[in-house]
């Protein structure tokens, strides 16, 4: 059994303020970093990538304006910073995992070879191993805040019954919304490659937890886990195969919300701290509670999609009895270990379940923006409009790109129109959509919503004015009352 340091009442999970000041010199070794071959933007023809587990585009070119000065906090979880830094850890993290690059006779033979041997090299290693601190600080600094840890007993039980309640009131009108706005496909598309494409790195990170014995301070049948039941694994792959989300993990890179990456990060960051590992705990439940209710939303919405109708056991009691083990697991971890144990475990919980609030809102918002694409565009032509009637000079950037100019997905920290100004362009926020763009066609994106494009004529010109807040939030308002009515 490992020997458990024993954690102070005061201590926080991750702290930014010891980077205070020395952002600079860490956003240096991170641009040697992502100046890496596997981190280098993506080209039109990588999309998604086919099996390439060790090409990750970071879009290093944005390290060249982001300053990392600012930790992430609760209102800005899904701008450009926290994408970057999710995408630069979830790399660093995965370093450790061994996967030979496939051997064909196509033409990326070469090229997976190259990138396997890159990711893997000393200098990548020892960069990571350098910035993965700071990034978590300035990652994971708002979990830590705040946070009620001195829960226990049957308020934590509640805890996460409200937490699995919250997640099958998010799904339920999700789903919803999918169906009323005739996308429930397309949805389950994006959700797939959020929950189904992301899992695996989940399990592995608690797999390596496992085996250097963060879970030995509990008896077995209180271990938090990600496996699954044969019903339950048989319906989350049925739903990826249905939504064609099929090929090998990290092929849908371009498409994880920064929030998806976030919660795996949070339990990579914790699983390599033996001083952390009670919070692991609680990050791990609250990551299981989240899971139980997806399932059990999907064998309501989905139910379709199973193999012979058989839909796993995941309703009221199964939820209770997770609920049960958390409160026993901490009781148990408070009688070996303390007070302070107890309270880190539960500052874990509340870090994950922070996360999982601010996952489920960057989600509906992708979703909302999605779904509803259509209407974005006529949003976009009522704001150009308005623009040209009264802020003729709004702030705005201009680009002009070549044939087959690819945009690494990325966001924008503020709401902006692409409007095309002569060529062609396809743009994209979803595995396989493509929204065909010519002269005169326009889009809003509003701040935060991950997207892409790639220019498909000879060259294309556009612009992307800069809209302020206030003028979005009319829009949305509106979108939210022709929903009500």
């Amino acid at each position: 059994m490992m020997s458990q340091p024993t954690p102070t009442p005061s201590a926080t999970l991750f702290d930014f303020t010891p980077f205070e000041g020395q952002s600079d010199e860490h956003v240096a070794l991170i641009k040697r970093f992502a100046a890496a071959l596997p981190f280098r933007s993506a080209v039109v023809d990588e999309l998604v990538l086919d099996g390439q587990f060790h090409r990750r585009p970071l879009r290093p070119e944005d390290f060249e304006f982001l300053k990392f000065r600012k930790p992430v906090r609760t209102h800005n979880v899904s701008r450009l910073p926290s994408l970057a830094s999710n995408r630069t850890l979830l790399s660093i993290y995965e370093l450790d995992i061994a996967r030979p690059p496939l051997q064909t006779d196509d033409v990326h033979s070469d090229d997976r070879r190259r990138h396997f041997d890159t990711y893997h090299a000393d200098e990548v290693r020892m960069l990571g191993a350098q910035i993965a601190p700071f990034l978590e600080g300035y990652a994971f600094d708002y979990l830590s805040r705040d946070a009620d840890s001195a829960t226990h007993g049957d308020a934590a039980a509640a805890r996460v019954t409200q937490l699995i309640g919250d997640e099958l009131a998010f799904w339920e009108h999700s789903f919803a919304r999918l169906v009323r706005n005739d996308y429930l496909a397309d949805g389950l598309r994006f959700i797939a490659v959020q929950r189904w494409a992301l899992l695996p790195s989940k399990r592995h990170a608690l797999a390596r937890a496992a085996a250097s014995g963060y879970f030995d301070v509990l008896p077995t049948t209180l271990h938090p886990t990600l496996v699954l039941d044969h019903a339950s694994e048989d319906l989350l792959e049925c739903v990826a195969e249905a939504a064609k989300i099929t090929r090998e993990q990290h092929s849908y890179w371009q498409f994880y919300l920064p929030t998806s990456l976030a919660k795996c990060n949070l339990l990579y960051a914790l699983a390599r701290r033996p001083d952390r590992a009670f919070g692991l705990i609680g990050a791990a439940f609250a990551a299981e509670a989240e899971q139980l209710a997806f399932l059990a939303a999907l064998t309501r919405a989905c139910v379709h999609l199973t193999r012979g109708g058989v839909v796993p056991d995941v309703g009221a009691d199964h939820q209770r009895e997770l609920a049960r083990r958390f409160a026993d697991a901490l009781r148990e971890i408070e009688a070996r270990y303390g007070v302070a144990a107890r309270e880190q475990c539960m500052q874990g919980f509340a870090a994950a379940e922070r996360l999982c609030e601010r996952a489920r809102w960057d989600l509906g918002e992708q979703l909302r923006w999605l779904s509803d694409i259509e209407r974005f565009c006529e949003f976009a032509r009522r704001i150009s409009t308005r623009i040209y009637a009264e802020y003729p000079d709004i702030d705005r950037e201009t680009f002009v790109e070549p044939h087959e100019m690819c945009s690494t997905t990325h966001v924008h920290n503020d709401h902006r129109l692409v409007t095309i100004e002569v060529g062609e362009m396809l743009f994209w926020g979803n595995v396989g959509m493509q929204l065909k763009m010519n002269e005169g066609d326009m889009v809003l994106i509003p701040d935060g919503r991950l997207h892409g494009s790639t220019v498909v004529s000879g060259e294309c010109t556009y612009h992307q004015p800069i809209i302020p807040d206030p003028w979005v939030e009319e829009l949305m308002a509106e979108l939210d009352r022709s929903v009500a009515g």
